[in-house]
């Protein structure tokens, strides 16, 4: 190597260090772990029975399933967050400091999210006070393959950083994959596709979802290509501009052990993800879902 392809590497490679530097999130990483029997019901877990307040309306979603039913059926109960076992690892403080987080999703028909029509196949609620909450049975039409089994959760403080395919709703990245993939071996970052997060950046398994998000919830299908050439150049830069608000809130992974599978498609995982200016003002009804798989 000459000496100014040894300059150009030395500053290309600062070039993307600085850009690590920028974009470098705090996430909160999940562990899952045999439930207790005699755990609180308050605590933060993944199945089981969610602890809602009184007169709690079940979501339900309408859609077909993969044999051509057309059904409204109840959604999965996903995931609980006691926000108060969670607030030490919340170093950005992007989240309430107490209360409980409620994730639920139509497992059945498992939407994948690039189509408007998929509004309402994931819900999140935020209850503020959890001395008001209970457990409650699952729906009696909730098919058995649909109820998902009770994990206990642990929880750590990682540092997160866009996934490669992300870097372009960010920045106007002048690199390639191979060196962004070795300037984050160089920081000892290693992406785990398989994992359960809240916060920081996205596991991403096939396109970045920013701009999905963004377009599917102003009404336009994400399906297939030709769904994005059809899109005005004014309307496709506001578009651009907006996805930038938005940040992941949870992602879940597929789960498997000796007696249990949990599927999002074939080992994929399902993303919640909210506007930066929704998640300061608690509007967790306005998350927008989107599951990936390999």
């Amino acid at each position: 190597m000459s000496i100014f392809e040894k300059i150009f590497a030395s500053k290309k490679s600062n070039d993307i260090e600085n850009v690590l530097n920028s974009l470098v999130k705090n996430e909160i990483a999940i562990t899952v772990r045999k439930a207790k029997s005699n755990g609180d019901m308050h605590r933060s877990k993944i199945g089981g029975k969610p602890s809602v307040p009184a007169g709690f309306e079940w979501p339900r979603f309408e859609a077909e399933n993969y044999d051509g039913e057309i059904a409204n059926r109840p959604l999965s109960f996903i995931c609980q967050i006691n926000l108060e076992e969670i607030k030490a690892y919340d170093k950005d403080k992007l989240l309430p400091d107490k209360g409980s987080l409620l994730f639920f999703y139509e497992q059945e028909s498992m939407r994948w999210g690039f189509d408007p029509q998929d509004s309402g196949c994931s819900r999140v609620y935020y209850f503020d006070d959890i001395s008001v909450l209970s457990p409650v049975n699952l729906p009696e039409d909730l098919n058995e393959e649909y109820r998902i089994k009770e994990y206990d959760l642990r929880f750590a403080s990682k540092t997160s950083y866009p996934s490669f395919e992300e870097l372009d709703c960010h920045i106007d990245a002048d690199f390639d994959w191979e060196e962004y993939d070795e300037a984050l071996e160089r920081k000892g970052y290693d992406a785990d596709f398989e994992r359960h997060k809240l916060l920081g950046y996205a596991d991403i398994v096939q396109n970045e979802m920013l701009t999905e998000c963004e377009r599917t919830t102003r009404g336009l299908y994400c399906g297939d290509p030709e769904s994005y050439k059809n899109t005005p150049k004014d309307q496709e830069e506001a578009i651009n501009g907006a996805a930038k608000d938005w940040i992941l809130l949870f992602q879940m992974a597929s789960i498997q052990d000796d007696d249990y599978e949990l599927m999002f498609g074939d080992l994929g995982n399902i993303y919640f993800y909210i506007r930066k200016q929704d998640l300061a003002k608690r509007k967790f009804d306005k998350t927008w879902l989107v599951l990936q798989c390999g």
